[in-house]
């Protein structure tokens, strides 16, 4: 009789093995094919950027309407990133260097990427040859009028106390930085161009964001599918002494590949 106990008492004791092992073998089968909360918080938060320009699909369930044009805006910061944020043909070479690893018209030159404190002429984080992309950052809020002040800088100086949540269109252009390079560069307003456009709904970019951390902000994106040659100096004359105090190459947000994080772009 007490062999029969222990005997039972053992096949008990199997039993509930087994199965908190099964319910921990169903556990993780449940969390690996449930979306973690960061992704989760990223659909939420509308769809994302940059993005590769060529492809048009994107799956995103938060529509907004498109800004105003730019010349019904307020230019309201203008700043470049070291290496292109989005993706297209004509800027597809892959450039890996760290925070600023993206997308570039060509591949570096022998030994650029090794340089850890590149500068020209009082142009932080660029060297002739590099590849930027370039944004003038627009809002529908008047921070012209005498006695506005702006939130602060960078993206804060496209807000005021009584405009927090404005309406916001970036056109971006991709360069590379060459000595005599065609294109002069002016802050007033992008170059004019007959080149071709994509235009679609997103957000603010740069390294505070990525594909699990996503922002919050609505933006209405231009950016120009080609590679034009900037030339350095006079570039370097702005980026060195401008009023947005933006003499530094900003970092790159990772490519946003997830059809959930993306618009679609109307063909």
């Amino acid at each position: 009789m007490k062999s029969l106990i222990v005997v039972l008492f053992v096949s008990l004791a199997l039993a509930g093995n087994l199965y908190a092992e099964e319910k921990k073998h169903e556990a993780k089968h449940e969390a690996k094919h449930e979306a973690p909360a960061e992704q989760n918080q990223c659909i939420g938060a509308g769809p994302q950027s940059p993005r590769d320009i060529d492809s048009k699909a994107g799956s995103n369930k938060v529509i907004f309407n498109a800004a105003p044009s730019i010349k019904d805006m307020n230019l309201c910061n203008v700043h470049f990133h070291r290496n292109a944020e989005h993706k297209a043909a004509a800027y597809s070479t892959y450039v890996e260097d760290g925070s600023n690893s993206g997308w570039a018209c060509k591949e570096p030159a022998a030994g650029r990427l090794s340089e850890k404190h590149a500068e020209y002429k009082g142009c932080e984080g660029v060297a002739e040859g590099d590849t930027i992309e370039v944004h003038w950052v627009h809002t529908t809020c008047d921070i012209n009028t005498h006695g506005v002040k702006p939130l602060g800088g960078g993206l804060n100086a496209c807000m005021t106390t009584m405009c927090p949540n404005p309406e916001l269109r970036v056109v971006a252009q991709v360069y590379v930085l060459e000595k005599n390079g065609k294109v002069k560069f002016t802050e007033k307003a992008p170059v004019s161009h007959k080149d071709p456009t994509v235009v679609y709904t997103g957000s603010t970019t740069g390294t505070s964001w990525n594909n699990h951390h996503c922002s919050p902000l609505q933006v209405t994106w231009d950016v120009k599918t080609t590679c034009d040659t900037l030339d350095i100096d006079d570039f370097s004359k702005w980026c060195s002494d401008n009023k947005y105090h933006e003499k530094h190459a900003h970092g790159v947000r990772e490519l946003v590949t997830s059809e959930k994080l993306l618009s679609k772009i109307p063909k």
